[in-house]
């Protein structure tokens, strides 16, 4: 009984290797193996209980789950840091990013003509918002403006800062529903290139959701099974796309480094991802750095993940604290912020 369930060990310790290391490999080269990295988090809980069944039942083989743990630290500490929040300097620069979703639609609109995503931006007090999903709503931008950002929209992007806008421009990506906006800010005597993208949606319609919930629920392999084939057949379709997308946006970023660079968006994927693993090749990511937790940022049913996220170029910048706004719900998405304290250089 033993070798079973040592052997049932070794085969979650080689799965969860697998799902790290798939992250490597351009997703265009073989999409199905892409979806292993989703599974990441369920190879991870089963390490860790097989870390309490050995230290309870066999305490001389808890080395083996350990061991396999340990080959991948760097990855859990993307899914899962622990941070608590701590002093933060007094001089911070406050980003937020946040899939709006059209700013709520109708129902954050309240009586007196304000706009709850509005509202919630203004109490944020940020130096720079980056916004998704945010087009055709001039007089938002306008309420913004009226506080003293200086906004610029592209597509159905927007980018409102504190410090002066330079100039922007969009870097066309391929696929049918994404684009990357970035911006030019003054801050000092240093010029910041804020990058705000969007990448490929998987396109999970609300029926497609509501069958793989539904096959969660039952837990009969065939319901399930047809549950989710549809999202996986979706998801191969994504994975390649979002794959050069990111090669592109990589290229940007590596053409304005060493300099000063801030890379916000809803990425539509996780933090065990090609896309995440290439962009944070050269920056730091916010929520590994102060976040604590899983820190969903997606919150629609059945589907909770951390696919926004804020990174940074390390050598100007350190993330003091992070943190995902989830009182808000009038998108499918929940804002995320970070604190960035200036390196003494």
């Amino acid at each position: 009984m033993v070798q079973l369930f040592l052997g049932a060990n070794v085969a979650t310790i080689l799965l969860l290797w697998a799902s790290c290391a798939v992250t490597y490999l351009p997703p265009d080269w073989h999409p199905r193996l892409a979806l292993l990295s989703l599974v990441f988090p369920a190879f991870l809980l089963a390490n860790v209980l097989f870390v309490l069944f050995w230290l309870v039942f066999k305490f001389k083989y808890v080395w083996v789950p350990l061991v396999g743990l340990l080959a991948c630290c760097s990855f859990i500490y993307d899914y899962f840091p622990l941070h608590f929040k701590g002093a933060v300097s007094d001089s911070t620069l406050k980003v937020v990013s946040y899939n709006t979703h059209s700013f709520g639609g109708k129902e954050a609109r309240l009586d007196d003509g304000s706009n709850i995503v509005v509202n919630f931006l203004l109490g944020t007090g940020a130096d720079i918002i980056c916004l998704q999903e945010s087009s055709k709503h001039s007089q938002y931008l306008l309420s913004l403006e009226e506080a003293g950002y200086e906004c610029a929209s592209e597509k159905e992007f927007m980018i409102c800062s504190r410090l002066p806008i330079l100039s922007t421009d969009t870097l066309a990506l391929p696929g049918q529903t994404a684009h990357c906006q970035y911006a030019y800010l003054l801050d000092g005597q240093d010029t910041i290139m804020v990058v705000n993208q969007h990448l490929e949606s998987n396109r999970l319609s609300p029926q497609v959701k509501n069958a793989y919930v539904e096959a969660l629920q039952v837990h009969e392999t065939d319901s399930m099974r047809k549950g989710l084939q549809p999202v996986a057949d979706l998801l191969t379709v994504a994975f390649p796309v979002r794959g050069q997308q990111v090669d592109n946006v990589q290229r940007l970023v590596e053409s304005w480094l060493p300099r000063p660079l801030i890379l916000c968006g809803d990425f539509n994927d996780t933090p065990v991802s090609y896309a995440h693993r290439v962009l944070t090749r050269h920056l730091s990511s916010a929520f590994t750095q102060s976040g604590c937790g899983l820190g969903f940022t997606f919150h629609d049913k059945g589907f909770p993940v951390r696919i926004d996220h804020i990174l940074f170029s390390g050598s100007h910048w350190k993330s003091e604290q992070t943190a995902v706004c989830d009182t808000i719900m009038s998108s499918d998405h929940y804002p995320i912020y970070t604190l960035l304290g200036k390196k003494d250089r």
